[in-house]
Order: C-alpha cells, then structure tokens, then sequence
C-alpha cells in the first residue's frame, strides 16, 4: 500500500518505478530477518557508528582494529566488531584480522539510503523508498529516497561521502532531478558533522543564483531555499535535523 501511493504520485508526473528498495548491496547478513533490521537500524542512529561502517567496507578484504581508530576509541571499535560478528555480517581471520563477509559492499551509500528511508517510516510514519530508479525523465532516473508527506512529494538526496569529495557536478544534477520530479520538498542530507557553509553551501549559492534564489541558514548547519529546499548535515543527529525540516517546511505554509 505504501509502495502504491508512492507509485502513483510518480505516475501523475510521468515516471515510471525500475527499481525501488534493492538490497543486494545492503550491509545485511544472508540470514537477515526483521529483528535484524531493527538492531542495524539503532545501531545507525549513532555517527561513530556510521564513520566506523565506513572504515569497515574501506578495508573490506582485511581489517584489524588499529585500522578503524581514527575516529573512535578503540573500547567502542571492539564493541562494534562485536556486533558485527555476532550479526554475521563480518568474519574473523588469522592473527586479529577480520573481513566482510558480503561480496557486494563496496560502499556505505545505499545501506545510509535504506537508514534514511527508516528514518521517516519509524520517527514520522511517512511512507519512504530508497534507491529508487525511474524512467520519464530528462536529468537521470537514480533519486535516493522518496517520501510521501501526507500526499506531497518529498525527494532526499543521501551523501555518505564527506564534503571534500562533493562536487559541484554532483550539485547540479541533483537541482536538475528535483526540476523533473518537482516535489513539493527536497532536502539535501551530507552525513557530516562538519559545517556545510565551508563547501556545500557555496555549490549551491553558485548554482542558484542565475535563479537569483539565496540560500539561508535557520540554524546552525541547516539551511533553506524558497521554505522548500533544504540542506542539511547530520549534527546533532539525522533524525532530528530532518524533524525540523518538515515542522520548518509546514510552519512556513501558515494557516491564513
């Protein structure tokens, strides 16, 4: 049912669905159920979490924990490898060594589009789907999550990448999306903890202003265009800066 109404709002606009929720290159063991989901799902919650899956999928073939110190402890890196081994999801080696078990992860992107995509399914009760691919339009069908907010359209573009590997390339092509789609909210989401108005914030100042659209900031590193298009990072959390959107984005409609 959520699939359909979904479906049918990107039908209206002349898209087709290809492909929605793949989990083939999912951070999933073989074995994994729905109490699985769950778990992965809490455990995502965390940044340190998120940076540490990161390293992980990095040194997939052979890893050991002096390898994934750089930005956890290594009290927590043990407890983490823990939770992967008993979740089946990585295997242990020779001489403290250890490897990911799945063939098919060779990036965290679209196990962070599955977490987003849960994000406002379990907080917000809003039907999502992630890794989506479309046919209908003209600026490449891939959009990450697609959300239906109480009957409006609402596209997320998911960076698991830090800012330095952003381009501006990757900027214009994701306005270029929402000018297909045309949602009625779009939302930018950098999983970062670092500021936004250093990088990302300029691509977007730069690819707007023929539109003479001005990019400003609600509060730290949020920020807005037209009460419609948000760019955010995920500090404090993901789940709160992403309520925040959608309460900015309503309060901004009024009442009269």
């Amino acid at each position: 049912m959520q699939d359909n109404l979904i479906s049918h709002m990107l039908q209206r606009r002349g898209f087709e669905i290809l492909k929605a929720n793949p989990k083939e290159n999912l951070l999933f063991p073989s074995d994994w159920n729905s109490a699985f989901e769950d778990e992965l799902y809490e455990m995502l919650k965390k940044y340190s979490f998120r940076i540490f899956i990161r390293d992980v999928i990095k040194h997939r073939k052979s890893f050991g924990i002096d390898n994934l110190l750089k930005y956890s402890t290594r009290e927590w890196v043990e407890r983490y490898i823990s939770f992967l081994l008993d979740k089946g999801i990585v295997e242990r080696l020779a001489g403290d060594k250890y490897k990911l078990k799945s063939y098919t992860v060779f990036s965290f992107g679209d196990t962070l589009e599955w977490f987003v995509a849960r994000v406002f399914e379990k907080e917000f009760s809003l039907p999502a789907l992630w890794g989506v691919s479309l046919r209908g339009g003209k600026a490449g069908g891939d959009y990450d999550v697609i959300v239906n907010l109480e009957g409006q359209l609402v596209y997320v573009e998911v960076k698991s990448s830090p800012p330095k590997n952003v381009e501006e390339v990757e900027i214009k092509a994701f306005l270029d999306r929402i000018v297909d789609l045309v949602p009625s909210m779009a939302i930018f989401l950098e999983d970062t903890q670092l500021r936004m108005k250093d990088k990302i914030v300029p691509f977007f100042e730069k690819a707007l202003k023929k539109k003479r659209l001005k990019v400003k900031r609600l509060r730290e590193e949020i920020f807005c265009v037209k009460d419609r298009l948000y760019i955010i990072n995920s500090s404090p959390d993901i789940i709160n800066n992403i309520g925040f959107c959608i309460k900015h984005y309503f309060l901004s409609k009024g009442f009269w």
